[in-house]
């Protein structure tokens, strides 16, 4: 595999990208800009470098999904679609949320949030504040995916069992179990719950925000005092907010 100290003692000609960096993007804003799929020597002529340095440089980003290989040479790689994604996620959903997380703070009082998977933790890319003023509303907010009623929401449908296999690895014997069989109840029911376990005091309940193909994207939960919020009552209520969620995210 190259390294970065080759990519970046590689002689660029005069006027061609210099830097490892632009190197990299000049190959992927060329291979963008061909009409279906892109030869070596076509890029090499396109981003101003040596056909040795583009035919290593594809090699990585073919390796690692960024490009694929086609019969006509190589075409840009379900990676950055991946990324793209990702990207657009937080503003996608937010849109689709906003008037549902609305519509459940007013109808239950308590603190409602909506939170996406990252690393081992749970990020809020929304929230609005309950009767407990002690609780975080700003979004940005991390809270561990293995402990809260949103972060369970969304492992008990996470399909890449690598995700839920290092967010749990802390867990060993009974606790592991434990583990696995509340995300067998989660998956029955659709919802989640932290009864004191992240916050003391405090309840949450939560439920996964799932498109039409069955990927889970995130989780909206609602958090309240544990011994004034009845949990039978707003179970069915975070359960409906997640299903409309995902169907306005279908809808849009």
């Amino acid at each position: 595999m190259t390294s970065l100290a080759e990519w970046n003692t590689s002689p660029a000609p005069s006027g061609g990208p210099a830097s490892v960096l632009d190197r990299v993007v000049a190959i992927l804003d060329a291979v963008k800009e061909g009409d279906g799929s892109t030869t070596i020597t076509d890029l090499a002529a396109k981003s101003g470098l040596p056909k040795s340095t583009v035919s290593r440089l594809v090699a990585e980003l073919t390796a690692q999904r960024y490009l694929e290989r086609t019969d006509d040479g190589v075409a840009l790689g379900l990676r950055l679609f991946e990324l793209g994604a990702r990207a657009s996620l937080p503003r996608r959903l937010l849109g689709a949320a906003a008037p549902v997380i609305r519509q459940l703070r007013e109808v239950t009082g308590e603190r409602v949030g909506l939170w996406v998977q990252q690393g081992a933790d749970m990020v809020s890319i929304a929230a609005v504040p309950g009767r407990l003023p002690m609780l975080p509303t700003r979004a940005g907010m991390h809270s561990p995916a293995l402990t809260t009623a949103s972060g369970k929401a969304f492992l008990a449908f996470c399909a890449d069992q690598r995700v839920v296999d290092r967010i749990s690895a802390p867990l060993v014997d009974e606790a592991a179990d434990r583990f696995r069989d509340e995300l067998t109840h989660v998956r029955a029911s659709v919802v989640a719950m932290d009864l004191e376990v992240s916050y003391p005091g405090i309840l949450a309940v939560a439920s996964p925000v799932i498109t039409s193909g069955r990927v889970v994207l995130g989780a909206i939960s609602i958090a309240g005092p544990s011994g004034a919020m009845d949990p039978d009552r707003v179970a069915p209520l975070v359960r409906a907010a997640g299903t409309s969620v995902s169907r306005r995210l279908a809808a849009a």
